[in-house]
Order: C-alpha cells, then sequence, then structure tokens
C-alpha cells in the first residue's frame, strides 16, 4: 500500500524528491509517535496524500541549510479559522526529513547532522514560544534526547492538538518556523568546524488543521499567502473519447 501510495504522490508533485514525498506520508500519519510494529501507521484516511483534507491547509518546500545558522521562515498567517475567543485552538502537524551528512564508519553515530525544528508563536508577553518541536535536544543528557527524541533520526515529525483545552494564549498575527542543522564527530572527514560543510538538504510539510474542521482554512491561509505560494500539484488533463 506504501509503495502504491509513493507511487503516486511522486506523479501528482510538480517537483517531488524521494524525501519531499516520504516527508508528504509521514505527516498524514495516524500515528503520533513512531513504533517499531507499523512505524508512522497510514497515511490514508479518505484524503489522498498530496491532496488537503477539509478543515486543513498543508504547506510544502526545501531548503539548503548551512550548518551552524539559524534560519526562519517568517509571516505564516495565522487563519482565523485556527482562532476561538482570542485563542489559538485547532491542531497542527509538522514534518521536516534532513538529507545527513553519513559516517563511512557506520555505527551508532552514523548521522552526523542532524535537523532542530519547530513550529513558534508569540504568546501574550510577545516572547516566541515552541508549538511544535522540543527544542530541548541540546540541553538534556545526550542519551535522554536520543531515546525521547531520537536526537540524531533525519526524521522530524510532530503533531499537537490544542483543542482540547482552552486554547493558547498569542499575540501577533503569524506563526515562524525555525530551522538548524547541527553537526558532530567532524575530524572524520578532516573538518576541524562545522562552517567548512556545505549546505544540508532539508524538507518541510507543515499542516494546520482548524479545530472544528472548518474548510474555509484552506483558502483564507492561501489568500493571505497571495503570491509567495504556488500548488504543489500538477494539474492532469484527461482526454475522454467518445
Amino acid at each position: 500500500m506504501i509503495s502504491v501510495l509513493a507511487a503516486h504522490t511522486f506523479a501528482n508533485l510538480k517537483d517531488p524528491t524521494p524525501d519531499l514525498v516520504r516527508a508528504l506520508l509521514i505527516n498524514t500519519a495516524e500515528q503520533k509517535e513512531h513504533t517499531t510494529g507499523i512505524g508512522w501507521g497510514t497515511p490514508y484516511h479518505g484524503t489522498l496524500p498530496w491532496h488537503c483534507a477539509l478543515g486543513t491547509v498543508t504547506l510544502v518546500w526545501r531548503a539548503s541549510l548551512k550548518p551552524g545558522l539559524a534560519y526562519y521562515w517568517n509571516e505564516i498567517p495565522i487563519p482565523t479559522e485556527l482562532i476561538r475567543e482570542g485563542k489559538l485552538w485547532g491542531q497542527a502537524s509538522l514534518t521536516g526529513i534532513l538529507t545527513p551528512l553519513i559516517s563511512p564508519q557506520g555505527g551508532p553515530n552514523y548521522f552526523a547532522t542532524r535537523l532542530e525544528t519547530s513550529l513558534q508563536y508569540q504568546n501574550r508577553q510577545g516572547n516566541w514560544n515552541s508549538l511544535l518541536g522540543s527544542m530541548n535536544e541540546s540541553s538534556i543528557p545526550e542519551n535522554e534526547a536520543r531515546r525521547r527524541n531520537a536526537k540524531w533520526h533525519s526524521i522530524r515529525r510532530m503533531r499537537r492538538d490544542f483543542s482540547t483545552t482552552a486554547g493558547l494564549g498569542f499575540t501577533g498575527s503569524n506563526f515562524r518556523l525555525y530551522g538548524r542543522v547541527f553537526a558532530r564527530d567532524l575530524y572524520q572527514f578532516g573538518f576541524r568546524d562545522h562552517t567548512e560543510l556545505d549546505s544540508q538538504e532539508a524538507v518541510f510539510v507543515l499542516t494546520l488543521i482548524a479545530g472544528d474542521k472548518t474548510p474555509s482554512i484552506y483558502n483564507t491561509t492561501v489568500q493571505e499567502l497571495g503570491n509567495f505560494v504556488e500548488s504543489a500539484l500538477i494539474e492532469h488533463e484527461i482526454e475522454i473519447h467518445g
């Protein structure tokens, strides 16, 4: 089933890559956490992975990230459908996949670069809080970060439902997405510092879900983004011969 979905996803995207297709499938999968038995779960719930389900909007993009630098994608609009009584109220999902630098030696430190990413919003004091993404991989003990956050895995995947409470207090009208690449064990490549590394390729898939699944969230977000985004889908022309 997964191989068929992946093949059709490739066929329906304008500029697909293996990681972009994989990120779309993972982002729409049912599991909140990865399990050894079924992975992320089934990426089909009545809506094909390259389409936005009713009440959702999905943004996808690719980027080249220079290790050590912090990148921000600002002015991601907060649609009105994600707000109730002045608070953020709904769900969100973020999947980021890095094409990592890998160790020729293999072993437990096989991945020599990792991606840290989060979707952020401004709280009522004007500070940026993380809506998705733990942002503590570098501050907690290494073994705990590996066990709890899969710290050095090339896939970052987060989901959050903030419609189960009264919502989240916020200010401003936009989200921002943060991304940064970290490196380790550079001696094995003959490097002394991460500044000597080439840029790392990454893909991001972000889905916003209205708390009450209001269908207009898609059009609202697209209209607010305007010419900054374009459809990622190929428009297939089907000829019917009578």
